[in-house]
């Protein structure tokens, strides 16, 4: 393999990857309409596996900061700049979620909050204490997980000749470990272990490693964008059909074994994208449009739960088509409020946390 020096490509605006995240964000959110409005429940037979979308964030969170690494900053730097990219909207949004939560008429799990609040209540067995406030937020504590062991699984993993020796192994281990899993344990203590488990979550971000580490030392996948989309595709409905085959539904499926299935093909589409933002191939993914959907996409992320949390009392009185309508609106508002919060929120304020001067004597190293 050829080794080209990451620093050739760091600077390298992964445009198409940023588009990416538009998609993989409306995946979870056409499968949380499934979910929580009752009209929409048969839409789940397409969209019952959406959540394997936050895999997809998982592998690209994994891709994109060890692309875009910088080996000169202090570990410090690095904790500070994901704490501003994150944790403020976080905040906000759990703080949303208060108003929401007692106009619903639901419960406020008040002793759960310094957990949500610190990014570890994924660790936390209960589930109504991992989705307390909102529900997505449990995504970011794995996130937070990651950026702790960034550093030094990154530092290692660069030092390796064949990343396919981390990759690989990874990837079966997490097979293996799932199917097991799979086989003997409940469903409740399945989906802790291996849905919201930062531990095993982060098999998946060490995958996005490889792969930027793999793109920069000069390897390419032999397959274009357009073919790792379809053969995703073909992934996903292959899975929906065996699931509909055996079990008559989706929701019997392990999500374990949904994420496992679906990681190969969402880590061909980032490689093929990055391969193709770095030579510079034009696409849909690219345009400006999309791309600044791809930068409201944490916002959606976020957000859109606590729209439709709002909207249940209306949507589930609704006919399927008219629940599909309210539904589309829902999403067209759960996209312009993302917009919104992005452009006068989690920018504004991450670029002023970023620049932020620590007080006299504070080392961030």
């Amino acid at each position: 393999m050829q080794t080209t020096p990451p620093s050739k490509y760091r600077t390298t605006h992964l445009r198409s990857l940023t588009g990416l995240r538009f998609y993989a964000a409306l995946l979870v959110v056409l499968y949380h309409f499934s979910v929580h409005f009752h009209p929409m429940a048969k839409t789940g037979l397409l969209v019952g596996f959406g959540y394997t979308g936050v895999g997809f964030f998982f592998i690209l969170s994994g891709f994109v900061l060890a692309w875009s690494r910088r080996t000169q900053d202090a570990k410090g730097t690095f904790y500070w700049r994901r704490f501003a990219r994150v944790w403020p909207l976080h905040a906000l949004t759990t703080a949303l979620a208060i108003p929401v939560i007692l106009f619903t008429g639901g419960g406020i799990l008040w002793p759960t909050l310094p957990f949500i609040l610190t990014l570890t209540h994924a660790w936390i067995p209960p589930g109504e204490w991992r989705y307390a406030f909102n529900g997505p937020s449990w995504s970011l504590a794995c996130e937070a997980f990651f950026y702790v062991l960034f550093p030094l699984a990154v530092g290692w993993i660069s030092k390796q000749r064949r990343l396919l020796n981390v990759g690989a192994p990874v990837f079966a281990g997490m097979v293996l470990v799932g199917a097991v899993g799979a086989t003997v344990l409940p469903e409740r203590v399945l989906g802790y272990l291996f849905y919201t488990m930062p531990a095993y979550r982060f098999g998946e971000f060490i995958i996005g490693i490889c792969l930027a580490l793999a793109i920069q030392r000069g390897w390419r996948p032999r397959f274009t964008l357009s073919q790792a989309l379809i053969g995703s595709a073909l992934m996903y409905m292959a899975l929906m059909a065996v699931a509909l085959a055996i079990v008559g539904t989706t929701e019997a499926v392990p999500y374990v074994v949904a994420n496992v299935w679906m990681l190969p093909g969402y880590a061909a589409i980032i490689a093929a994208a990055a391969t193709g933002d770095v030579s510079g191939v034009q696409g849909h993914l690219r345009s400006r449009t999309v791309v600044r959907l791809g930068q409201w996409s944490f916002a959606l992320y976020l957000v859109h739960e606590l729209v439709i949390k709002l909207a249940i009392p209306f949507v589930d009185t609704l006919s399927f088509t008219g629940a599909m309508a309210t539904s589309t609106a829902i999403l067209i508002v759960s996209v312009a409020l993302a917009g919104a919060l992005y452009e006068y929120f989690e920018r504004p304020v991450e670029k002023r946390l970023r620049h932020f001067r620590l007080a006299p004597g504070f080392s961030r190293s």
